[in-house]
Order: structure tokens, then sequence, then C-alpha cells
């Protein structure tokens, strides 16, 4: 039996030890039946969370996918340690689909909203990109088969899909623009005031209220100070990515240069 207690006893949040625990459950169930099981998608702090754990854990072996190298929302696919990587069939695969639609007439969100429509929970879908006049969706084979039967519209457009291969998709670059400022401090409401757009009187309750993560990790705390390199996700906003922390001007302030994805 795996040692959970122990394995997880440095963690305090409550949320993230119940997800722990439960991927744990996962890699009993490999070692009792010797063969390969993965989890759910996961987030890159939920994959940071296990990898340390799964790691300590003789007798097994895990690595992680997401369907195509640069994937943020991936699997842990864990097996015993006699088998090798190589040997092991990905239970991931892509849906493309087809619309009307322009490039930017369609949002992640609209994709993700028809699709949970259907009921599928979240983790079961991992990566979504949106290329001209189509989308792609990463997830597992039964759930693309069911996305593939059953979805009709995305917003206002009607739809067809089809089951495809990593080798039939052109994965479109993320577009970004730059944001070059300065700021009184590296406090956290000031960076998503900056990169959002929004006033920071509003912004304690937002935080407070889970909308804001810091590397994908939920932070409440309107004072918390972000680091260069630090990926702040804002819900129904969008993203940044605090690139450079330059040095302080005349008046006190910090020259910082932010990345917001659009």
């Amino acid at each position: 039996m795996i040692d959970k207690e122990g394995l997880t006893r440095h963690i305090n949040n409550i949320e993230d030890k119940i997800f722990i625990s439960r991927v744990l459950d996962r890699a009993e169930g490999v070692l009792k039946n010797y063969s390969p099981r993965n989890t759910d998608f996961c987030d890159p702090y939920q994959i940071s969370l296990c990898r340390p754990i799964l790691s300590k854990i003789r007798e097994l072996k895990h690595f992680v996918s997401g369907g195509f190298g640069q994937a943020e929302r991936q699997i842990i696919v864990m097996f015993p340690d006699y088998m090798e990587s190589d040997e092991i069939d990905s239970p991931l695969r892509f849906l493309r689909i087809d619309g009307n639609f322009e490039h930017d007439s369609i949002s992640h969100r609209d994709v993700l909203g028809s699709v949970l429509g259907l009921g599928i929970k979240r983790e079961k879908i991992g990566d979504i990109f949106i290329s001209k006049n189509c989308c792609y969706i990463v997830s597992f084979k039964d759930i693309c088969d069911f996305i593939d039967g059953n979805l009709e519209k995305i917003s206002r457009y009607k739809v067809e899909t089809k089951i495809v291969t990593l080798e039939d998709i052109q994965i479109p670059q993320e577009k970004y623009k730059l944001i070059e400022t300065t700021v009184p401090s590296l406090r956290l409401d000031v960076m998503v005031g900056v990169g959002f757009g929004e006033s920071r009187n509003s912004l304690s309750k937002m935080i407070g209220n889970d909308k804001v993560k810091v590397n994908w990790k939920p932070i409440n705390n309107p004072a918390h100070l972000v680091h260069k390199g630090d990926v702040i996700s804002f819900k129904g906003k969008g993203r940044i990515v605090l690139l450079e922390v330059g040095n302080k001007t005349k008046k006190d302030r910090l020259k910082v240069t932010i990345q917001r994805m659009i």
C-alpha cells in the first residue's frame, strides 16, 4: 500500500490534498493490477504538485502528455517500473471542428462552453486551439467520439467534426501584445490592474473570490508579490506573463514588461 498520509503530509491546502490522494488511488491501481493508468487532464500547478510525490513511489514510473509538445493541460500516465513509456498507447486523440467562422469570431470560451454543454466535465478536455475557420480539441478517445457524434453548434455557427491525427494539425502561434510601463510595486492587484486594464479599487474583491491565479494556483491576497516569469490568469479576462522587471525610476517606480495573450 502507498503511504498517502506520509507523502501528502507537507500539503496544507485541503483541495490539493484531496486531488493528490485521488491520483495516488490510481497509482495504487497500477501497482496492484500491473497495468498503466492515467489521470484526467491537469493544469501545470497540479502537475507540479504530483510529480515530486509520484517520483518517491518505488516500482512506479510516470510521464506527462498533453498530445503535443507545447500542451498546457496534460495527463499523468503511471505504469509499473518494468515497463517502458514507448510500450504504452496514448489514450489521447484530436478532434477537428470546422465552421464558417473567422479566426477572431469565436473564442476558447465559446468552444469550451459548447463542449461542456454536452455534459462533459472540464477535466476530460485538454488544450483547445483555434485556427482560421476551424479549431481543435485534445481529449480522450471516447470523449472525442462522443463530441464527434453530438456537437452541432458553437455559438451561432453550425459545425462539422472529425477525428484527426497530430500530423494533420498546424498548431497556431499564440498572439499577444506587450505592455511596457512602470508600477509602484509588484503586488498582485497592481499587476492585474495594469495587465488587464482593471480599476485597482475593484480588484480586491475579485482576487478574494478565486478569480485570479498565479502560475495556475488561486491567490486570494491582493498584496501577494509576483516575480519575473509568473503567469497570472484572470477568469473571464485572459492571461498575462510578467516578462521583465527593470530598474527603478527617479520616482521610485519599477519598470516592467508584461505580455498579454490576445
